[in-house]
């Protein structure tokens, strides 16, 4: 997978879209299934990157198997069952991938990003930007980072996204859940992104002002 370190062309350092938006989430959920996993005698840091490297794990496969290219099949079973997952949905799809995990940079707003795929559906030459998802549900803030991603789309490549789509790939026994949205959605996300990135930019000084008051 492509590194997330993302410039702009003079060599400034920014963020990437998922950082931004990590910087707002939503913890309460986190800390209380960081204490079940204290109850449960496990180590939530553990779960956490084992989850984490499983994701990056089917995300990896699946390109090898969209892009055509030579594979070695998984031994850990949950990996192996989300990709086959992965694989039956793919093949039913009628899709020409135009590229995959290209990094982009905007100039304009200073953020970065890293679109899972881009494809054209063959059976009406509509294309359509899809993002993967292995976690347990498809969180209403997917929608902010797509219109990020076609904001990056545009900005950098002129191409109009008019179509996106998120698709979960769960790593139990539930089936392929997708989401799809439009141009006037991906707006909207857009919108609400472009509060996050000045909030983060006002963060970042806050942290800095914090920073040089302990030095004194």
């Amino acid at each position: 997978m492509p590194t997330g370190i993302y410039k702009l062309k003079d060599g400034t350092l920014v963020p990437g879209t998922t950082t931004i938006m990590g910087a707002f989430k939503d913890s309460g959920g986190l800390v209380h299934w960081a204490w079940q996993q204290g109850k449960a005698g496990l180590d939530y840091r553990n779960t956490r990157d084992k989850a984490g490297e499983r994701g990056t794990n089917v995300h990896d496969l699946a390109e090898c198997y969209i892009l055509d290219r030579m594979y070695e099949v998984p031994k850990d079973k949950i990996v192996l069952r989300t990709f086959n997952k992965f694989k039956d949905w793919w093949d039913t799809q009628e899709f020409e991938v135009v590229w995959t995990e290209r990094q982009m940079v905007s100039e304009r707003y200073k953020y970065g990003g890293c679109p899972d795929l881009y494809v054209r559906q063959k059976s009406n030459n509509m294309f359509w930007l899809i993002d993967f998802k292995t976690g347990k549900r498809i969180y209403p803030d997917t929608v902010i980072q797509m219109g990020a991603y076609k904001n990056l789309i545009e900005e950098t490549l002129h191409e109009r996204v008019l179509h996106s789509a998120i698709v979960r790939l769960p790593k139990n026994n539930e089936d392929v859940d997708i989401k799809t949205f439009e141009e006037k959605d991906l707006n909207l996300g857009f919108k609400q992104f472009k509060n996050f990135r000045k909030a983060w930019n006002f963060n970042k000084k806050i942290s800095e002002l914090f920073e040089q008051k302990g030095k004194k």
